[in-house]
């Protein structure tokens, strides 16, 4: 199995998480961004694009399918279908709704004034809005979003937070929420792959 990204977190990180969480021996090829020209052409990419995951000759592309194909290969895809719908929704949200907000007021806004506007609006509103929801949704009982069992959705709330801190911090949300950060993080393999993975190219 390999997945094929750039040397940054990015829309594959999610994918790394589930996969080292599982347990699932792959290739994490992280390719130099000055050699992405020749590599989209000549590996054959679903188009031409990445992250891609290659399986016995099966190329996925997409980050939410593949993250899907993951979590499901990996047991954290939820134990019912109506879980998996569930973290579905989380994750669907968590991306939507926060992190794109994130990149479109950090990188794609180019005029300085509505950069700043957009940003102070992130911060102040709809991060703790979006935070809110998150805890209502929290199951009562358990120390997962779902209950006692750790899903996809959970490493996907620790990615989460991991892009918006540099604006935010990672101390944000209910006692929850910090709760469940703290405690994925704190996951043998995720703290281990944390202290090991190598520097973004664009950091």
């Amino acid at each position: 199995m390999k997945l094929s990204y750039f040397n940054d977190p990015g829309r594959a990180e999610l994918i790394r998480l589930i996969l080292i969480q599982g347990g699932i021996q792959f290739e994490d090829f992280r390719c130099v961004f000055k050699d992405w020209s020749k590599v989209k052409e000549e590996a054959g990419f679903p188009f031409k694009q990445v992250p891609v995951l290659e399986i016995d000759g099966l190329k996925l592309c997409q980050s939410r399918a593949i993250a899907r194909y993951a979590a499901r290969l990996a047991g954290l895809a939820g134990k019912t279908i109506e879980e998996e719908a569930i973290c579905d929704m989380l994750v669907v949200a968590m991306e939507d709704d926060l992190i794109e907000k994130y990149w479109d007021c950090t990188f794609f806004e180019k005029d300085p004034e509505k950069k700043a506007e957009l940003q102070k609006s992130f911060k102040q509103v709809k991060v703790p809005k979006f935070l809110d929801n998150i805890d209502k949704l929290y199951q009562k009982n358990g120390d997962y979003l779902l209950g006692n069992s750790l899903t996809y959705a959970d490493l996907a709330y620790y990615r989460m937070i991991n892009v918006i801190k540099v604006m935010t911090g990672e101390d944000i949300g209910s006692d929850r929420l910090k709760g469940l950060y703290q405690r994925v993080a704190a996951l043998p393999r995720i703290a281990h792959y944390e202290k090991t993975k190598p520097a973004s190219e664009f950091s």
